[in-house]
């Protein structure tokens, strides 16, 4: 007979007990910064009708979504979470209070290549902030100061989160009558970080695109400094057209916004390149590197947009968001041992009765410590010899043991061990507590 393969689907994560802990501590650690700031858990179906996805998906998307069929209904597994959050406030529109604030920390699934960094099932740690009709702008600056507490609650000192203004591009290539070039000319300097600006600047102007007008737009990119420089360089351009003007106000308002919150300097700055897809994203865009990693590339981008759910009601519903690829970032962390899993069980004492006669101390024992939110075991596995049940505990690293046996029973008593140490002691339950505190 054939053996069937038990191994996970390639593009599949599959954790070990101690990988998994140290994820769902990263992922509550997400979680709680974003109830911090206000935001209101969701989890939506991971199945939607098909033609609810298809018709916010386009392009390369489109070719990666799973989609079957069910009696007379045609489905597919969501690619994101955004087009779900979509169509549930079109759905859901007169019961909800705007703006809405919505996180969710979920799997999404896409057919793609998996290779390194890249699933075909893969969490992502989303927020985002709904209008009806507008959105103020201040929202746009509550993001980033979301992402840089998650990060800094992560461990994380040298990070930048880059942000831009799409209306800024946007504004330039209507002054140089581009518009319509516009998508091509920003997938080519999209591919600035990886080729250089020579080789962006050729490749346009071997397109037909005029020396000049090339030489404008890099004129734009290559300005650098601090963020109020950048500003101020920006004001002084030779660009007539008011679009590009309120996207410089934009980007200004939250520039200081984040500096009034009181966010570090080192942690966001200006950064003309960032341009996060042309047609999506309509104002404030954002994107994160972790600097002794940049080979990780971003790691948590995002941005304004102008309607949500077009294509499911007649409503405006404007918002801004961002998303943490967290099955992305925890495998490349991991890989790299700049996180590293030590814990294979949240159990913090292991019980082990000596004798059957200590077996009901024993279990009201690891009840009251569960009563007091102390994760505890008990093993009454007398067939085992000690050193075997013992070795459980060395195992899963639990770092205490309880040991009950007829002197413990007579002065009522534990005899517990440090397992790190090696160091035993007599106490009574309230010295449990007392030293489970302590740690």
């Amino acid at each position: 007979m054939t053996k069937i393969n038990t191994k996970p689907l390639s593009g599949f994560m599959e954790l070990k007990p101690a990988e998994q802990i140290l994820f769902d501590k990263i992922k509550e650690t997400i979680e709680k910064n974003y109830q911090l700031f206000g935001f209101i858990p969701m989890d939506n179906p991971l199945i939607e009708r098909k033609e609810v996805l298809f018709a916010k998906a386009g392009g390369e998307t489109e070719t990666q979504i799973y989609e079957f069929r069910k009696g007379d209904t045609d489905l597919a597994l969501r690619f994101d979470l955004t087009v779900p959050l979509a169509r549930y406030v079109a759905d859901n529109y007169g019961e909800l209070t705007f703006p809405f604030k919505r996180y969710q920390i979920a799997k999404v699934y896409r057919g793609e290549r998996p290779q390194a960094g890249r699933f075909r099932e893969f969490y992502q740690a989303d927020i985002d902030i709904i209008g009806d009709e507008t959105l103020d702008l201040n929202f746009d600056s509550e993001i980033p100061a979301v992402i840089v507490k998650v990060f800094n609650d992560l461990g994380f000192e040298n990070f930048t989160l880059r942000i831009n203004n799409r209306k800024i591009f946007n504004g330039l290539f209507l002054d140089l009558a581009l518009e319509k070039e516009s998508e091509w000319i920003m997938q080519i300097i999209d591919k600035l970080d990886r080729v250089g600006a020579d080789m962006c600047q050729e490749e346009l102007k071997e397109k037909g695109i005029h020396f000049k007008k090339v030489d404008k737009i890099f004129n734009l990119l290559k300005l650098k400094g601090t963020n109020l420089e950048i500003l101020e360089n920006l004001k002084k351009m030779e660009i007539e057209n008011e679009i590009f003007d309120e996207g410089v106000r934009e980007l200004e308002l939250v520039i200081n916004n984040l500096q009034s919150l009181g966010i570090k300097e080192k942690y966001f700055e200006i950064d003309l390149t960032i341009a996060r897809g042309l047609n999506y994203y309509t104002g404030t865009v954002y994107e994160t590197r972790l600097n002794d990693y940049s080979e990780i590339g971003s790691v948590c981008s995002g941005g304004r947009y102008d309607n949500l759910a077009s294509e499911y009601t007649s409503k405006k519903l404007p918002g801004v968001g961002i998303s943490i690829g967290l099955s992305r970032l925890f495998d490349q962390l991991l890989k790299k041992e700049v996180i590293k899993s030590n814990e294979s069980t949240y159990t913090k004492i292991l019980i082990l009765p000596m004798e059957k006669n200590a077996k009901e101390n024993a279990l009201e024992l690891v009840s009251k410590l569960r009563d007091n939110n102390i994760p505890s075991e008990i093993n009454l596995n007398f067939d085992k010899k000690l050193p075997k049940r013992i070795k459980y505990a060395d195992k899963l690293n639990i770092p205490s043991v309880i040991f009950i046996g007829e002197e413990e029973l007579k002065k009522n008593k534990y005899t517990l061990k440090n397992m790190e140490t090696g160091k035993q002691e007599l106490v009574n339950f309230e010295e449990i507590l007392k030293k489970n505190n302590e740690k």
